[in-house]
C-alpha cells in the first residue's frame, strides 16, 4: 500500500540564525546546476540510445552476428559499471567540479573517434571507453545536482535527471528512424555535439559548498554560498571528514544494508529496461507490429508521457510507496506479455505501452534515492556504486537478449525479464527506506 505523503519539514537554520541555503528560494546557480547536469543526462541518453539504429545500419557491412551485436550495444553499459566505482570515488576524493567537467572533454573526442572504426573491437573499445564517461555522470551528477538543490522540489528535480535521460535517448531513437543515410559511423559520432554544447555549461559550475565543507574547507565553501546563494544563508550540517573517501565505508555494519538497496533497486529497473529498449526493432518485429511509423512514434510519445508523469508520482508519493508500486505494476505487465503471447493484437500492444509508459517513470526514482541515502562524504562513492551494479543486470541483458530472443522466443524471454522487477519489489518491502524531505548531510 502507498505511504502518506510526508508533510514538509519547517525551514532549518545554522547555529548561528542563518537560514539553509537547500531552503533558498530560486537563484541563478539553481538553473546553471540543473541545466549542466541534464545536459550529461541527454547526452548519456544520446549515446546509449544510438547505438541501436547505427546497428541496424553496420551490421551487414560489419557482418555482425547476434553475439556481436550484443557486445557491441553492451559495452557501453560495462563502461558505467567501471566508471561508476572509479570515478565516483574520485569525486569525493579530489572534487566534484574537476571530475564532472572534464569528463566531457573525453566524449567528445570519443565520440569523434568513432568515426574511424574499422572492425567490431575498436567500436567495442571505444564504447566501452564512452561507457566510463556515462559511469562519470551517474555518479557525479545526481551528486552534484542533489547538493545544489532546494529542498522543497529536490526528488521532481532530481527525477527529472530521468526525463533528461529519455529525451536523450527517444532523441536518438528518432533521428535513427527517420535517418535516410548509410553512413552508421557518423550516426555514433553525432553525440559529439550535446557534449560540446554540455561542456561549455559546465565550465561556469563552482565546487559544491557541501563536498567543500565536508572536507573542512570553510572559508571556499562560505564564499562561494555567498557568491551564488546570498551571506544570510549557511550550508547544512555536514560531517566533517578529511580523510578520503573509501569504498570500505559503504559496507561497515551501519551502512551495507543501505548500499545494498541502492544497488539493487537500481538493478532490478535497468535490466529489462535497456534490454528491450535497446532492441525494439526485434521486439516489435516479435509483436508483428515492425515497420508501422504510428505504432513507433505512439510508443516514443508514451515514453516522454512516463517520464514526465513520474516526476509529478516522485512529489505526491513517498519513496518507498514509488518503487513499491512501480515494481509491482512492471511485474505484472511484463508477466502477462510472457504468459500470453497468443492475446489480440490490442492487449499485447496495450500491455507493452503499459510498460514503456511504466518503466520511464519508474527510472526517475533511480537519480534521487541513492544521493538521499548517502551522506556526502561518501554520496558519489555510494551512487557510483549503485550505478555500476545496476549496470550489472543493463549490460548482461543487453548482451544476451538478442541470443534470447532466438533461442526462446518472445515469450520465454519476457517471462524471464519479469524476475528483475519480481525481485526490486520483494527487496523494496523488506528494505527500501524513506528519505523524502530530509536534509541531506
Amino acid at each position: 500500500m502507498a505511504q502518506p505523503i510526508l508533510p514538509r519539514a519547517p525551514e532549518a537554520r545554522d547555529a548561528s540564525g542563518l537560514q539553509l541555503m537547500d531552503d533558498a528560494p530560486l537563484k541563478s546557480i539553481h538553473i546553471i546546476a540543473a541545466a549542466a547536469v541534464m545536459g550529461g543526462a541527454v547526452l548519456d541518453g544520446y549515446v546509449l540510445g544510438i547505438v541501436g539504429p547505427a546497428l541496424s545500419l553496420a551490421k551487414q557491412e560489419m557482418q555482425l552476428s547476434a553475439i556481436s551485436q550484443g557486445l557491441i550495444a553492451s559495452s557501453a553499459l560495462i563502461g558505467v559499471f567501471i566508471g561508476g566505482l572509479f570515478f565516483g570515488n574520485l569525486a569525493d576524493r579530489y572534487g566534484r567540479r574537476p571530475v564532472f567537467a572534464w569528463n566531457l572533454a573525453a566524449f567528445i573526442i570519443l565520440s569523434v573517434l568513432q568515426i574511424f572504426v574499422q572492425d567490431v573491437w575498436q567500436l567495442v573499445a571505444i564504447r566501452l571507453a564512452l561507457g566510463l564517461a556515462v559511469g562519470v555522470e551517474y555518479a557525479v551528477g545526481s551528486s552534484v545536482l542533489a547538493e545544489f538543490s532546494r529542498r522543497k522540489g529536490r526528488g521532481a528535480l532530481l527525477g527529472s535527471f530521468s526525463i533528461a535521460w529519455q529525451v536523450g535517448f527517444t532523441a536518438a531513437f528518432i533521428i535513427g528512424f527517420f535517418y535516410d543515410g548509410d553512413n552508421w559511423r557518423m550516426l555514433l559520432a553525432s553525440s559529439a555535439i550535446p557534449a560540446l554544447i554540455t561542456f561549455a555549461l559546465r565550465m561556469a559550475l563552482p565546487e559544491t559548498p557541501m563536498w567543500l565543507k565536508a572536507q573542512g574547507r570553510d572559508a571556499e565553501a562560505r564564499a562561494v554560498v555567498s557568491k551564488h546563494f546570498g551571506a544570510e544563508y549557511a550550508i547544512p550540517d555536514v560531517d566533517v571528514n578529511t580523510k578520503h573517501a573509501s569504498p570500505r565505508e559503504l559496507f561497515t555494519a551501519k551502512t551495507w544494508r543501505q548500499t545494498l538497496y541502492a544497488g539493487i533497486f537500481w538493478f532490478c529497473q535497468v535490466g529489462p529496461f535497456f534490454g528491450i529498449f535497446t532492441f525494439m526493432a526485434p521486439v516489435l518485429e516479435s509483436l508483428n507490429l515492425q515497420g508501422a511509423t504510428a505504432v513507433d512514434m505512439s510508443l516514443t510519445a508514451i515514453q516522454i508521457a512516463g517520464a514526465v508523469f513520474g516526476v509529478f508520482l516522485l512529489h505526491w508519493m513517498s519513496r518507498r510507496g514509488f518503487v513499491i508500486w512501480t515494481f509491482l505494476i512492471m511485474f505484472l505487465t511484463l508477466l502477462a506479455l510472457g504468459l500470453f503471447p497468443q492475446a489480440p493484437t490490442w492487449l499485447i500492444v496495450g500491455l507493452f505501452a503499459i510498460y514503456m509508459f511504466v518503466g520511464p517513470a519508474a527510472n526517475n526514482i533511480e537519480f534521487v534515492y541513492p544521493p538521499e541515502i548517502f551522506d556526502t562524504h561518501i554520496r558519489a562513492t555510494g551512487v557510483g556504486f549503485a550505478a555500476a551494479f545496476s549496470r550489472l543486470s543493463a549490460a548482461g541483458v543487453t548482451y544476451s537478449l538478442p541470443y534470447l530472443l532466438q533461442k526462446f522466443g518472445f515469450s520465454g524471454t519476457l517471462i524471464m525479464m519479469a524476475a528483475f522487477p519480481l525481485l526490486g519489489l520483494i527487496v523494496s518491502i523488506i528494505w527500501a527506506p524513506e528519505t523524502k524531505g530530509k536534509h541531506l548531510h
